[in-house]
């Protein structure tokens, strides 16, 4: 019997009543449970197997099948501020799905695990902060880190920052301190940026070419390095989206980015 926390990244329909959920445990990776009955205003799974949810699951785990049978669920944390922020929401979704498709299976995941709920506890710490009525409830969940680590400076960098640690953990890292061409270490905003090697490239070894990369991408990956507020995050994390998809070789599509997308359309800035 093995006995975890997890963090729910997808769940969907089964049958009239079941649920097919699908979470990142910290001690057997990613393992896909049959829920019979989940649907149920009775089940005593309710609340705990929910999307972005943590919890203590119970379950004998089965070599010879897929999908595991769940013994036991409690809910520890249902991060409530998070859900309320429709933009950061949007985030964790993007930052579950990628894991879901692109980490490895079959292995344990402790990194990516203890990674994964960080960011959910920084983006529910920085909601609650923006949202008073809310803020003694979060506080009071046991579960929740505090956001002291140096991701948490501002919610506008929460998601870059996932994103350059999981190019770090997955083996593609990024070097955001030196330029690529003469090896000098940067000392301001590079002066452009080659996703699908990526390079830096310094003001000197520019010369008289056009940068491919906007303004706004090239600072805020420079604010990200400094650890400090990005003022245009989209830009930034569409630029680290795109070194992942040159290394990992997206195949297969990132439906919640196109929800990502549509939510930045109507808060109409930058957060």
């Amino acid at each position: 019997m093995i006995k975890t926390h997890a963090i729910v990244l997808h769940r969907f329909p089964y049958s009239d009543s079941s649920f097919i959920v699908k979470v990142l445990t910290e001690e057997s990776g990613i393992v896909s449970f049959i829920v019979k009955g989940g649907k149920k205003k009775e089940s005593p799974f309710r609340g705990a197997l929910d999307p972005l949810a943590l919890s203590e699951v119970v379950f004998r785990q089965n070599p010879n099948t897929e999908l595991q049978f769940i013994k036991e669920a409690t809910l520890l944390d249902w991060h409530k501020d998070l859900r309320n922020d429709l933009l950061s929401l949007a985030k964790a979704q993007v930052i579950t799905e990628m894991i879901l498709r692109y980490a490895p299976q079959g292995v344990p995941l402790q990194e990516e695990f203890e990674r994964l709920e960080q960011a959910l506890s920084e983006f529910n710490e920085c909601c609650s902060s923006t949202n008073a009525p809310n803020a003694a409830t979060s506080a009071e969940t046991p579960s929740t880190k505090s956001a002291t680590s140096p991701h948490a400076t501002d919610k506008s960098n929460i998601f870059a920052h996932w994103l350059l640690d999981t190019c770090d953990m997955w083996g593609y890292n990024l070097d955001l301190e030196t330029c690529s061409r003469c090896g000098k270490t940067l000392d301001k905003p590079a002066a452009d940026f080659f996703p699908e090697t990526g390079g830096f490239i310094c003001e000197s070894c520019l010369g008289v070419d056009t940068p491919r990369a906007r303004t706004e991408t090239l600072n805020g990956l420079w604010a990200l390095r400094n650890g400090n507020k990005i003022e245009h995050p989209e830009f930034t994390e569409n630029a680290l989206l795109t070194y992942l998809r040159h290394h990992i070789g997206f195949l297969r599509e990132i439906h919640s980015i196109k929800f990502l997308n549509e939510t930045r359309k109507l808060f109409g800035q930058s957060q």
